[in-house]
């Protein structure tokens, strides 16, 4: 039997089975989503700082939307588990 020492280092963090497309794209999105929401509290008081109603709302606007995928991308992948699909 081979020591682990001697075993690739991608070997040892491989899961037995990998996301499927749809789960992987799931995950990637929401990540990306939530990055975007991180940051877009900041676009908000730029736009306000520069006393720019326009780009204020914008900004705002696409918040509530993103916050809303969120929401839809968090469901998917509850449910996806939940049912042992994931």
């Amino acid at each position: 039997m081979e020591s682990l020492k001697n075993l690739p280092i991608h070997v040892l963090i491989m899961p037995e089975r990998t996301l499927g497309d749809n789960p992987y794209n799931v995950v990637h999105q929401l990540t990306k989503t939530l990055e975007f929401l991180s940051r877009v509290d900041k676009y908000i008081e730029d736009a306000a700082k520069t006393n720019n109603a326009e780009f204020e709302e914008m900004w705002k606007i696409i918040k509530t939307d993103r916050e809303k995928h969120a929401s839809l991308l968090k469901e998917f992948l509850v449910t996806e588990m939940k049912e042992n699909r994931f």
